[in-house]
């Protein structure tokens, strides 16, 4: 037998896989806490869960996970710098908010000579470079590079730049050439700078890995990575291009759905503690999109699968403002799961005054990483985290601990590093109390919905009919709007506005309620099946479909779909090569091809193609050996005449040149 296993570390789980390649049969599967303090732990116990006799025949470990699109969702991650030369400030502070960029006094701007053509009038002041580099680099956990025009000079002032940032600094950098050839620079900076600001996530997740695997003995002969177009990529290409994994779970979801179902047609509904992804696969083939990915305040050229990703999970925050009630975008422990290893959080929701609050007196503070003795963080944040180290502690007690109160508290630098972690009241603690789930403490998540009731004046079952529905709603609504942007270009452009998703609302409302508008009324429908992957799935996915006028299916091994996903993929490449004609006032002369080394001019323009297909297919098949393909590369092209009409006929504008690599990674 060929034996993978494929594993899925997602904000909450870890799921495992044992996968046989000559039958394409799945020989066990498991679950396991994400523990994160050391993700190596939650992996395995995952591997652990899976039958001991088989897992060190295992030959190939095939890895997906959600914590880089968490990661982007809830805005955490490594502390990054994107050093741009030729940035323009007005134009970044106009403009590079809607890709994600920070304000351009937190980006290293430099000064560049190159033009648009790739002409280069002089170099940059490279010993300025240098002085200014000198400080305010070391405390970072990774730095991008990016040249305004690098794409059309071969990448010269980047290369340069990075060779001695290099000399001075012993932190992860990338820069953009070397991961998107796409023009718009304020878009290629903000994925270099995702990249940067990913080195942290990603490291620690293979490291975690590979150290489980040793553990138990497991030498595979391959470690690959699930991208976010569906395809692999080895470990070494990840470690360098992280953000290639932003929709990593999700695309592995996809891949896992069309091997548990038979339907040709349908929505992947992947719902896991943090967000919930939907995906669409048409003819048994997933949707791709191609203008890169958007995840939270980001706008990517990461290639992918279409994903929509929202902050929805069985860990979402539930809280009241007034006596409504609502779901965050973020993620909390679940107060039942903190409770089953500190009974101590039990304990303090039993002495917690029942009493109207603005705040959520029933949330804890955890510690998740020991930061003793780090010059990353104050003294102040340092006695914090020295107060919590025995057990997680209420919000107002653990503010008392360090001489605060809870509104002078400031701990907003420790959660979004990872240091610590809220604990509150969940879908997931509603789960136990309705017995859908039962695998915690269900006791500390009825104190906290004691308390949220008594602030709401209603019954603790109204609270968890409102958590119910609030999920569905927010499913609905997504779901909704994913169906609108894969019809209609212009939603998949720019979104919805607020008027349509208003009208969304409305609809949903009118179906809950049974009772539709006597003026005018109209319902969403689609024949596409709902295909729900993920823990909590199965509680909401149902009445969801029928709002649709469709069925659901919750296939076998639904909750372990993402791990299976990942052992299931092989390489895929594009690679474009563009050839811009030279005018003068006389007429087109020639034709420069512009090439990753830089450009090559061209009388005659069969030559300039000949010489861009030798070029895409060359950086295809280059490219897939790159990510770990290692026999039967197979590559096509494909060229693309663009033009335009006027009075006197078409004008020539470009070409593009496409390849495509095809490969497998011996398994």
């Amino acid at each position: 037998m060929r034996l993978g296993i494929g594993i899925d570390t997602g904000g909450t789980y870890t799921d495992a896989v044992l996968y046989n390649f000559e039958d394409k049969s799945i020989l066990g599967s498991a679950k396991s806490l994400t523990t994160k303090n050391d993700l190596s732990i939650g992996i395995l116990g995952a591997i652990d869960g899976l039958p001991a006799d088989l897992v060190r025949q295992a030959d190939v470990i095939s890895l997906s996970t959600t914590l880089a699109t968490n990661a982007c969702v809830e805005d955490k991650g490594g502390q990054a710098k994107l050093i741009f030369f030729g940035g323009d400030k007005a134009i970044i502070d106009r403009n590079g908010k809607q890709y994600g960029l920070p304000p351009s006094d937190e980006i290293c701007i430099q000064e560049s000579y190159t033009t648009f053509s790739g002409e280069s009038k002089r170099e940059p002041d490279w010993e300025r470079f240098e002085h200014e580099i000198e400080h305010g680099f070391d405390h970072l956990d990774g730095v991008g590079i990016l040249e305004m025009n690098s794409m059309k000079d071969g990448a010269a002032v980047e290369k340069k730049a990075k060779e001695i940032f290099q000399k001075k600094h012993n932190i992860p950098v990338v820069c953009g050439h070397e991961l998107f050839s796409e023009l718009n620079s304020l878009k290629r900076g903000a994925s270099t700078l995702l990249n940067a600001g990913l080195f942290p996530v990603i490291s620690e997740f293979l490291e975690s890995v590979k150290k489980a695997l040793a553990v138990r003995d497991i030498h595979p002969s391959s470690l690959v990575i699930v991208r976010s177009d569906g395809s692999l990529m080895s470990e070494e290409f990840a470690s360098l291009r992280p953000v290639e994994t932003l929709l990593c779970g999700p695309a592995a979801s996809a891949l896992g759905c069309t091997g548990l179902t038979d339907a040709p047609n349908c929505i992947v509904v992947d719902m896991g503690g943090t967000t919930t992804d939907i995906a669409f696969i048409r003819d048994s083939l997933p949707v791709t999109i191609t203008n890169g990915i958007s995840i939270g305040r980001w706008k990517t050229f990461v290639s992918g699968l279409y994903v929509k990703t929202f902050g929805l999970g069985g860990d979402s925050a539930v809280h009241y403002n007034g006596r409504k009630l609502h779901l965050e975008e973020y993620r909390v422990t679940p107060l039942c799961v903190a409770a089953a290893s500190y009974p101590s959080v039990t304990e303090n929701l039993r002495k917690l005054e029942v009493k109207k609050h603005t705040r959520f007196l029933y949330e804890h503070y955890m510690l998740i990483k020991d930061i003793e003795n780090n010059s990353r963080y104050t003294e102040e944040e340092q006695a914090f985290c020295r107060a919590l180290k025995e057990k997680p502690l209420l919000i107002t007690d653990a503010a008392a601990a360090v001489g605060k109160d809870m509104y002078s508290l400031k701990v907003d630098h420790l959660i979004k590093d990872g240091v610590v972690q809220l604990c509150g009241f969940t879908p997931t603690d509603v789960m136990h109390l309705r017995g859908d789930f039962d695998r915690y403490d269900s006791e500390a998540s009825r104190l906290a919905a004691e308390f949220i009731a008594h602030n709401l004046d209603v019954p603790v079952e109204t609270v968890c009919d409102r958590v119910y529905d609030e999920v569905k709603k927010k499913m609905y609504v997504n779901i909704v709007t994913a169906l609108l942007e894969n019809k209609y270009p212009d939603y998949m452009k720019n979104g919805i506005n607020e008027d349509v998703e208003r009208f969304i609302l409305n609809n949903y409302e009118a179906y809950k309620n049974g009772s539709p508008d006597e003026l005018f009324s109209t319902m969403f429908r689609t024949n596409y099946t709902l295909v729900g992957m993920g823990a909590p799935i199965r509680v909401f996915l149902e009445d969801v479909a029928d709002m649709l006028g469709t069925r659901a299916v919750v296939p076998e091994y639904h909750e372990v779909a993402n791990a299976l996903g990942a052992v299931v993929g092989n390489v895929r490449v594009t690679c474009t090569v563009e050839i811009r004609p030279d005018n003068s006032a006389e007429g087109t002369y020639g034709y420069t091809v512009f090439g990753k080394d830089g450009k090559q001019s061209f009388e005659k323009l069969n030559d300039a193609v000949d010489f861009a297909v030798t070029e895409a297919e060359t950086r295809a098949a280059d490219e897939a050996k790159r990510r770990g393909a290692v026999r039967d590369i197979e590559v096509t092209s494909e060229v693309h005449t663009d033009g335009a009409e006027t009075k006197e006929g078409n004008v020539y504008l470009g070409t593009f040149v496409t390849a495509h690599a095809f490969g497998s990674m011996g398994f």
